[in-house]
């Protein structure tokens, strides 16, 4: 079964995100960082730009078999945070839309672009995925289960705010937000608990963002199905159809992630938001799919 017939409202995001935007991949020295590039070309989803050293990337391809004639390459030295750096540059002056990470760690591209100089905004650095899942009818986000260990109930705040705006921008309206926890029941003794409900009392009071349902502390089973909240007495209007689920906190929200993706065969994209441009992180074990999938996801956010 092709990526069409198995994930076909992924497949319809990508369809959708075809563009001319300018695309920065910072420090693209692995085959995977490459042939991300051309996935990108083949699906006319934006303009790629490489940023690193032009002698080492051009090494890399012709070892490849690649060709990277009329792709851009601004040249660096041979230094990912440097490389990062003038990728932020280049945001700044208005050339670059949308970042991806090529081949450095994590921390040296995040580094440069949260530092005080670098592309932060008011809002609080964030992630957000969405899971397609056979036995689910519509695209599931989570958030946040990269960038922040362990936030606040304010942080969380931020999250949703950041995750909400984003979905909006997707066309996801009206969205519907379950907040998770080991229990459903409020437990002083259980922070995920507490600022379940210190975020649903907040909302209640002064709306988090326009036109949503925000609704916890659940747990995971009560969020996803109607039926196991209604053995528990839950009457809920998001049982059961949520559109994003907001984790307690990293470990969690990494661990929920790995295990849909190996143990219930979903796929997704995700996208770092809260910068002054969408960012995606990319993983060496992410599918090809994925890696195209969270371009397109970053480049509709972008447009």
């Amino acid at each position: 079964m092709n990526h069409v017939d198995k994930y076909p409202l992924l497949e319809k995001m990508i369809e959708g995100a075809r563009s001319e935007l300018p695309l920065g991949v910072v420090y693209p020295l692995s085959a995977p960082a490459l042939e991300s590039v051309f996935d990108l070309i083949k699906r006319r989803l934006c303009i790629p730009i490489l940023i690193g050293p032009k002698d080492l990337i051009l090494k890399l391809a012709a070892n490849e078999g690649l060709s990277l004639d009329g792709i851009e390459i601004v040249d660096t030295p041979n230094d990912p945070i440097l490389a990062t750096k003038k990728a932020v540059a280049l945001v700044k002056e208005g050339k670059l839309a949308v970042l991806m990470k090529g081949s450095l760690h994590t921390e040296d591209l995040m580094g440069p672009i949260v530092h005080r100089d670098g592309l932060r905004t008011e809002r609080r650095t964030s992630h957000l995925f969405l899971f397609e899942l056979d036995n689910y009818p519509k695209l599931l986000g989570v958030s946040d289960c990269v960038v922040n260990i362990s936030p606040d109930h304010l942080q969380k705040i931020q999250i949703l705010k950041s995750s909400l705006t984003a979905l909006n921008k997707l066309g996801v309206m009206d969205t519907k937000v379950a907040i998770l926890a080991a229990t459903e029941v409020v437990h002083p003794g259980m922070q995920a608990t507490t600022d379940a409900k210190e975020i649903v009392d907040s909302h209640t009071e002064n709306p988090i963002h326009p036109s949503t349902i925000i609704e916890g502390p659940f747990g995971f089973d009560n969020a996803i199905s109607i039926q196991a909240a209604k053995t528990k007495g839950i009457d809920s209007r998001v049982a059961g159809d949520p559109d994003l689920l907001l984790v307690p906190d990293l470990q969690v929200g990494n661990i929920l992630y790995k295990s849909l993706i190996y143990m219930a065969g979903a796929e997704c994209a995700g996208t770092i938001l809260g910068a002054q441009v969408p960012i995606i992180l990319t993983s060496r074990s992410d599918s090809v799919f994925s890696r195209v999938a969270s371009s397109a996801m970053a480049i509709l956010l972008a447009k």
